[in-house]
């Protein structure tokens, strides 16, 4: 009886507005030996990158088939699509020794490969038009054949439709910013992301429903919560997207709401269109969101009250400059963070000189000026937390969904260097 192992390739865009971009579909970026935006879970396969057998680019993915370890067999993300829309699917495949044939997977089992064809790339591609909006699996199963010796390489390459996850790979978005630095930079970024079409703040509740969703720790599907996601453990509760929105709490877990990570006291309260700005607003537990308040983000010293992932709330440490109250995210959002405030001072820098006087917390944070922005304590905070927490695949996604939603981009996840071109000490 023949055995099989399977592998499904699947990319992890969900939103709204979905285009079905695989995201690294082209397995061009790398990470500690693993492709960005894929997550290995199969102990029956192995991924490594190779330069020197691709299709197109500078690299594929090299996938050694094992049918001694069949117990798990994923190596899985997710694909959002939108009723009525067609998309075209496909992905090219390189067998080695003949004895394991792929077989395409779009929302169920498509074709096979010619395994037996060795030495030269085939196409498999199958086109679907989507009956409903949501999310499908796209990918590839192996099969092992007559005559398969317990281990093979077949490489995978092109897998489309490829989504550039980052930005501006060939459409020109940051063209204006090109050669520029400091300043300059900033404020030609300004007038790249700037007018974005604002949405209503009941808006943001069906961008965290399609977006902020956990597909990247636990994958579960429930909403990403910055405040109790446990990046390396089981999240001590979670939300489901949409019925479990607050509404009213009285302790940690009772819902989820709004986190304006840059608060909106800092820029005089319900202001549109920075109220729903949604690169700065995450979805985060309620009662974690009103302890924090609109303090400042920093490094406790003294710790007053956590959160059940390990975000704290206490006294500043004295090294970085500021003591009085602050809080403190996990070490794996500190970034995410940071880069959204370096988003804030760019989007609104034609504004935010004037954002000082409005909170005593603000105040605290803010310089009064349009180009620095932030007094030197908090500014270095930020270019820390910055450069300690290195953008994810979850931001890089959540970049795309808010492009989408409001029709700008955060150039700080696009662009982690802009940062030091613009405030680099």
């Amino acid at each position: 009886m023949k055995q099989y192992l399977g592998v499904f390739l699947l990319l992890s865009v969900f939103s709204q507005w979905a285009n079905a971009d695989v995201a690294n579909g082209d397995f061009e970026n790398w990470t500690g030996g693993s492709p960005d935006g894929w997550t290995t879970i199969d102990s029956g396969i192995s991924v490594s990158q190779s330069t020197s057998v691709v299709y197109g680019g500078n690299s594929s993915a090299a996938i050694t088939v094992r049918t001694g370890e069949q117990s798990s067999t994923d190596f899985r993300q997710t694909v959002g699509i939108t009723a009525g829309q067609t998309y075209d699917f496909s992905v090219w495949v390189r067998h080695t020794e003949g004895h394991v044939s792929a077989r395409l997977y779009v929302n169920g089992y498509r074709d096979y490969t010619n395994y037996s064809l060795t030495g030269q790339w085939q196409q498999l591609s199958y086109s679907l038009t989507a009956s409903s909006s949501g999310t499908i699996e796209v990918g590839l199963r192996f099969y092992d054949r007559s005559g398969f010796d317990g281990t093979e390489v077949v490489y995978v390459d092109t897998f489309e439709p490829t989504g550039t996850s980052g930005g501006d790979s060939d459409d020109g978005y940051y063209d204006p910013a090109k050669g520029l630095s400091g300043y300059s930079l900033k404020t030609a970024l300004y007038n790249i992301i700037r007018d974005h079409s604002a949405q209503s703040y009941s808006a943001l509740w069906s961008f965290y429903a399609a977006n902020d969703l956990d597909y990247h720790y636990e994958q579960d599907g429930s909403i990403l919560d910055i405040y109790s996601e446990k990046p390396t453990g089981s999240d001590s509760y979670n939300y489901t997207a949409v019925s479990d929105q607050c509404g009213n709490y009285d302790s940690e877990g009772d819902c989820y709401n709004r986190e304006h990570s840059f608060p909106r006291s800092w820029f005089g309260g319900a202001v549109a269109p920075m109220n729903t700005d949604v690169h700065h607003i995450f979805a985060s537990d309620g009662y974690v969101n009103a302890l924090r308040s609109s303090y400042p983000y920093g490094e406790v010293a003294t710790t007053s009250a956590v959160s059940s992932n390990g975000s704290k709330l206490g006294s500043g440490q004295s090294s970085q400059g500021y003591i009085d109250t602050v809080f403190e995210p996990i070490d794996e959002f500190k970034g995410d963070v940071a880069r959204a405030h370096f988003y804030m001072a760019t989007r609104y820098q034609n504004v935010i000189a004037s954002w000082e006087n409005y909170s005593i917390y603000g105040d605290a944070v803010l310089d009064g000026s349009s180009n620095q922005v932030f007094e030197d304590w908090a500014l270095q905070l930020l270019i820390d937390w910055h450069n300690a927490d290195p953008v994810s695949q979850w931001e890089l996604d959540r970049n795309d969904a808010a492009q989408e939603f409001q029709g700008n981009r955060n150039p700080f996840v696009d662009h982690p260097e802009y940062v030091e071109s613009i405030w680099g000490q």
